[in-house]
């Protein structure tokens, strides 16, 4: 499993995203609201003495929404999804951290009339071998 599926599992379990949660690069014609991700970065996790054996790996979540008091209320509900995935396995994947801050002020993106709120999301996760 890739850390993005339970992270887009968990984002559709909100009112209103059941099948709105999409990759950057599926993201077209979608009606608010919705959410799109990016995939920033992975890497291997180090410290001082070598390799801890996790995985970090960095997401731009990206709310939208057709007013500003319905973003406030989605992202409002998008980020106590994402906290809850700490300390949970998904088939292989055990995810042992989880953080997200608010990346960039709303905006809203006037070529479209939707509002927007971006959060980096940094997932600490290692594999189970089975």
């Amino acid at each position: 499993m890739t850390p993005d599926q339970p992270i887009k599992t968990a984002l559709e379990t909100i009112e209103g995203l059941s099948g709105k949660v999409y990759p950057m690069s599926g993201l077209k014609n979608a009606a608010a609201p919705f959410v799109f991700y990016l995939q920033l970065s992975e890497d291997d996790e180090y410290t001082l003495e070598g390799s801890t054996g996790l995985q970090a790996v960095s997401f731009e979540i990206n709310c939208v929404a057709k007013t500003y008091a319905s973003l406030v209320a989605l992202a409002g509900s998008v980020r106590p999804v994402l906290q809850a995935l700490q300390g949970t396995t998904h088939d292989d994947l055990l995810i042992e951290r989880v953080t997200i801050r608010q990346a960039s002020p709303d905006l809203k993106e006037m070529e479209v009339n939707l509002y927007r709120r971006m959060y980096i999301l940094t997932v600490n996760y290692q594999k189970e071998e089975k």
